[in-house]
């Protein structure tokens, strides 16, 4: 990793610093020459040569960079190190048959081009505009060179897609205008000192204001860019500070933030102080001295950024490592909100510190009389603000919370996870999971009750460290030992699915106005022999989901069969899924026509899964085990979220409900016109 970090500074140093060299010419130190005096083009041929000399060797520490990381990505890519990784062949099937290969390709094409102009250089330009084009010319290869390192890499696999590589590539260019015109500048500034005492203070002043602008229209363009490039790569905070990638990025930040820090002070104070020097003919060269220095510790943090950069650059982005959460606790506003004096609390923090910020900011821009006393106050405020609205959001964490599910929310799993949970967890949390069972009496403090809104509150990732570990002080143990980690999944599943059943309790004919309940997944083979999925059907279709047993449910059968047409012009699929001996169901039916799918393998799973969903305000329905149903209906949005049920007691003599289909078809409209509000349910609950 050290090597190949290395390697990654070094191309990325020398690509940047090119990119700076001819920003500078071109932008900067031109306009600064003329500003000289009436000796300008003799002047100018000599910071000319100075900053081409620095260009070239830029370039040539480019292709050596270049050179070593394509020899790195061939060993990545087949797995070789050392020279064999410099076999024709390989580099060969790396440059013809990867997007690195093609990028690589094309970025050398442009550095040839590049070198060639640069042999051209040393040959006098007829005037102004010649060595203006032929510097614009540079600058340009420079920039396509540079931004096309963004088609190879994280970007190019971010879900933006085209975007991410955009941004990514504007992001390269800002860095080069910026950080990599540092050292050039610095030579600028340096010539500066062969001139002429008056003419070196107006170059200067002329080269800073230059510098100043370009420096502050790229970091505002670093600063939009990177944020979208961090949300791309790192998702959040728990992949911000749970991640290695997440780490590395901090300090990335703070290096970042230092050097803001020096590039402030040189643009409101040593800049203003070099303007001011400018019109004084006894300047004594003070602001200048500063602003050469603080422009190489500029180039020194700049350096640093550039090696967490390299890190990062062969580092797994957060979004896609395991997020191994650092601290104790976790700040949630939806688990807390709801607590007495969580939003009072929330609320006077949040407005004290908004006041802090807007007084800080003020104090920096406007920079009054007093402003390092209203800055300190600003500050002061947003700590106290913080102080009075974070703690109210604080609940526990633990290494694991923010870790991913390796179950998905399935039918199988769960049916799984049930099974593991009668043998292991039922002793003590019930058999619906309420903290009852025969074991809690001799327990330290009773068993959560494991549908409670607290439970839901807490993340897949916590329940998984539980069972692992166990809770000190409550007399539940760790399974760690008894149970395999795909297990331990399962049953935080089945868990799932037992809180989403009582939270469905209140589910009735007519739709629901929120999306609180996932409809599991469940895959299933139709009795044509096709293989589906009901997650197949997420952001297109509604569902009806249509729970059966044979031959109470023919006669509903076939009148569903009757409106399947009505219900697929109004965007609506009915899957049909036998509670019982699935393998007889088109024996049962006979002649019957019913032409939906029925699902035939995978229906057992399927059908113990759902039978959770029985459980309803009725006394019997309110039981800890109630009656199995013999027939079940239920609405799934397009979003993967179950919205309405039917649950007749006799579906062959029920007359409420969907019983009339009409009614049916009302709330089909409903949830058709209706705008989703929520995400399309995914696959793993969190």
């Amino acid at each position: 990793m050290i090597l190949g970090a290395a390697i990654r500074w070094l191309h990325a140093a020398g690509a940047l610093s090119l990119m700076g060299a001819f920003s500078v010419l071109a932008l900067v130190a031109y306009p600064a020459a003329r500003a000289a005096g009436p000796d300008s083009p003799a002047r100018r041929a000599d910071l000319d040569r100075r900053l081409l000399r620095f260009a070239a060797g830029a370039l040539a520490l480019t292709v050596l960079g270049a050179g070593l990381d394509l020899w790195r990505q061939i060993g990545v890519a087949t797995g070789v190190e050392g020279t064999a990784a410099l076999d024709p062949a390989r580099a060969g099937a790396v440059l013809a048959d990867t997007r690195y290969g093609t990028v690589w390709f094309a970025r050398i094409a442009l550095l040839g081009l590049l070198g060639a102009l640069l042999l051209l250089a040393d040959r006098r330009a007829g005037d102004d505009a010649d060595w203006l084009a032929l510097r614009g010319e540079s600058l340009a290869l420079a920039g396509a060179s540079l931004a096309l390192g963004a088609a190879a890499g994280h970007a190019a696999a971010a879900e933006a897609g085209a975007l991410a590589i955009v941004v990514d590539g504007v992001h390269l260019l800002a860095t080069g205008v910026w950080a990599g015109a540092l050292v050039p500048f610095a030579i600028c500034l340096g010539w500066t000192r062969t001139l002429p005492a008056a003419e070196a203070r107006v170059a200067r002043a002329v080269a800073t204001a230059r510098f100043s602008r370009l420096g502050l229209a790229s970091v505002t363009l670093l600063a939009a860019s990177g944020i979208f490039t961090a949300a791309q790569e790192v998702g959040g905070i728990p992949e911000l500070l749970g991640t290695a990638y997440g780490r590395w990025l901090c300090l990335k930040l703070a290096l970042f933030a230092a050097l803001l820090a020096v590039a402030a002070r040189n643009l409101l104070v040593w800049r203003r102080r070099l303007a001011a020097e400018a019109t004084r003919p006894d300047g004594g060269g003070e602001a200048t001295r500063r602003l050469r220095r603080n422009v190489w510790l500029e180039a020194g943090l700049g350096a640093g950024v550039l090696a967490v950069v390299a890190v990062l650059g062969i580092t797994t982005p957060g979004r896609h490592a395991e997020v191994a959460w650092p601290l104790s606790f976790r700040f949630d506003w939806q688990a807390t909100k709801a607590l007495p004096g969580v939003q009072p609390r929330v609320a006077i923090g949040s407005q004290v510190a908004t006041l802090g910020l807007v007084a800080l900011l003020v104090a920096l821009i406007a920079r009054p009389r007093r402003w390092r006393v209203a800055s300190a106050a600003g500050g002061a405020a947003i700590a106290l603000g913080a102080a009075i609205a974070l703690p109210p959001l604080s609940v526990d964490a633990n290494p694991t919370t923010y870790i991913r599910p390796a179950a998905a929310y399935t039918a199988a799993s769960i049916v799984h996870g049930e099974g593991v949970y009668r043998a292991h967890c039922q002793v003590c949390h019930g058999v619906a999971g309420w903290g009852d069972g025969p074991a809690a009496a001799g327990l330290p403090r009773r068993p959560a009750d494991l549908t409670a809104k607290h439970t839901g509150d807490h993340t897949a990732g916590d329940l998984f460290w539980w069972l692992t570990h166990g809770i000190p002080g409550s007399g539940m143990p760790g399974f760690a030992a008894q149970l395999s980690a795909e297990d331990r999944w399962d049953v935080i599943n089945f868990v799932r699915v037992l809180g989403a059943a009582e939270r469905a309790r209140t589910l009735g004919p007519v739709a629901a106005g929120d999306a609180a309940v996932v409809a599991p997944d469940f895959s299933f083979t139709s009795g044509v022999g096709e293989g589906q999925a009901l997650r197949d059907r997420r952001g297109r279709r509604l569902v009806l989901l249509v729970f059966f047993t044979l031959p109470g449910s023919a006669d509903r059968l076939v009148r569903l069969n009757e409106a399947a047409i009505a219900l697929r012009l109004r965007g609506t699929e009915i899957i049909g899924v036998p509670l019982a001996d699935e393998a007889r169901v088109y024996r049962a039916l006979g002649e019957r026509p019913v032409f939906f799918p029925i699902a035939i393998d995978g229906a057992a799973d399927a059908a113990a899964t759902y039978q959770q969903f029985r459980r309803d305000l009725t006394a019997e329905g309110q039981r800890p085990e109630p009656p199995p149903a013999t027939h079940l209906e239920l609405l799934v949005d397009r979003q993967g979220y179950l919205r309405a049920r039917w649950l007749p007691r006799d579906v062959r003599h029920d007359t409420g409900g969907w019983a009339d289909l009409d009614t049916l078809l009302t709330q089909v409209d409903r949830l058709a016109r209706e705008v989703p509000a929520a995400p399309i349910a995914a696959e793993h609950v969190h």
